[in-house]
């Protein structure tokens, strides 16, 4: 017997929930952005319910006093506002967003030189400025 696919478990509308959260953080993100970042937040809908899921009594009570102002945004945003805010309490309303890594990236002298050489052959003098700027980048140092 072959196990069944897991998609046919999920909702199918999943994506447009999913979207649907996605436009109410870019929506809130000016108010609440930081706390959205950080993971100590999720917001999401039901129905007319804007259900705010926070990591902390503190953040609760900040999303409290901001309800208002949340449901302001959310209608100047030109998203269906809903009618009230529910907040809940959980210590992981979701992961983190991770830190972008630092890629130190080098130019070989291979490259350098080819850039220079272009410089030197294109008409354009700003972007043979730009040719001549990368290739003159110093290596970075670790």
């Amino acid at each position: 017997m072959m196990p069944r696919p897991a998609n046919r478990f999920v909702a199918a509308d999943l994506s447009a929930h999913c979207s649907r959260d996605r436009e109410l953080e870019r929506a809130l993100a000016p108010l609440v952005g930081d706390e959205l970042q950080s993971g100590r937040l999720a917001l999401t809908r039901q129905g007319a319910t804007l259900i705010a899921v926070c990591a902390d009594r503190a953040l609760a009570t900040e999303i409290r006093f901001q309800q208002r102002e949340l449901l302001k945004t959310l209608a100047a945003a030109g998203i269906e506002a809903p009618a009230e805010v529910r907040i809940r309490l959980d210590s992981t309303p979701r992961a983190p967003q991770p830190e972008p890594v630092a890629v130190q990236r080098e130019i070989p002298e291979s490259a350098r030189s080819l850039l220079m050489q272009t410089a030197r052959s294109v008409s354009d003098p700003e972007l043979a400025e730009a040719l001549k700027r990368l290739a003159a980048v110093p290596p970075q140092r670790s």
